[in-house]
This record gives C-alpha cells, structure tokens and sequence, in this order.
C-alpha cells in the first residue's frame, strides 16, 4: 500500500503519464482527467495533480476553492459569525482500478489536509474540506471523517454535499 510519502504527487502532464490509460471505472472521471483539466487549470477554475507510484500513474485529485453554508446548530457548535465559511474544495478524487483499496486515495485526502494547512500557513482561511460525493464514495468519506452537510441547501442534491473541519476533525490515516 502506497503511503503519501511514496506518492509522488505532480501536475499532470500527457507527454509523460499515461494519462489516456487511466481507468478508475467511472466514466466522468476517466473524461475528466483526459479531456477537461487542462482547460479548467487554464481558467483557474480549478487544479488537478496526479499521483505516481514507481512511474504508475495511480490516481488524481483536482482541488478548488468553496465556501460551505453552515446549519445553525453547526454554526453556534463553532461560534462562527459568518455564513459562509472558507474551505478548500475536492472536485475529483479517483484511483484506477488496479490500485483501488491501495491506500491511493488516502493519501490524497493527507496531502489535501496538507494543502489546506499550507493556505492557512500563507494568510488564506481554509477550515473546512468539502466535497460533492458521488454516492458510491460516501463510505469511503466517512470512514476518513467527513461528515454530510446539514444546511438546507445541500439537502436536496443529487451529489451529497460531505465537508471535514481541518481543526475538530479525526486524524486522516
């Protein structure tokens, strides 16, 4: 199982990774890493790093800025005075299929606490981490900490919004 620290974690770049060979088996997430992230980093839409293991290409992670929307009760749990609270988005988290249960998309969720922490360390408010997961993932999510929205806004999505707070939140690991 690949540890963070064997990951070798890198901005994609289709003359050396085999990126056109990536298969996590799922269909929007193989296009997106083939087809759409060169484009949204060239809009700084968002940014997508792909994770190598001895040369292998074995996952990405595309990252993005957000805001979640606390329920009350989360608000006053915090004793947060603002309604929308900075946070660092996961747009994308896959693992091809010949490395899933590896440990692949572990790793990626420590270095996205890691990048987290180091917008923090330069000035820029990071306290949550949030996704829109897909619903076959959400087990995956909660078992590393995340927990689902309970604001009414994110009710009613096809894609659960789940967020992680970088400071009460379980250790990632």
């Amino acid at each position: 199982m690949p540890t963070l620290e064997e990951l070798e974690i890198v901005p994609p770049d289709p003359a050396i990774h085999l990126i056109a060979a990536f298969d996590c088996g799922h269909a929007d997430l193989n296009d997106f890493i083939r087809n759409d992230w060169a484009r949204q980093a060239e809009q700084r839409l968002s940014y997508t790093k792909v994770a190598l293991y001895q040369n292998d290409l074995v996952g990405y992670i595309t990252l993005l800025s957000d805001s979640i929307v606390l329920h009350e009760d989360e608000k006053n749990e915090h004793d947060f005075q603002v309604r929308h609270v900075a946070a660092l988005k996961i747009g994308r988290l896959a693992t091809d299929n010949r490395h899933k249960g590896q440990g692949v998309g572990k790793a990626l969720m420590k270095y996205t606490v890691g990048v987290a922490f180091r917008m923090n360390e330069m000035g820029v408010g990071c306290r949550f981490l949030t996704c829109d997961s897909d619903k076959g993932a959400i087990s995956f999510y909660e078992r590393l900490g995340l927990v689902f929205s309970q604001h009414r806004d994110y009710k009613k999505k096809e894609y659960p919004n789940m967020h992680y707070d970088l400071i009460t939140g379980p250790p990632i690991g």
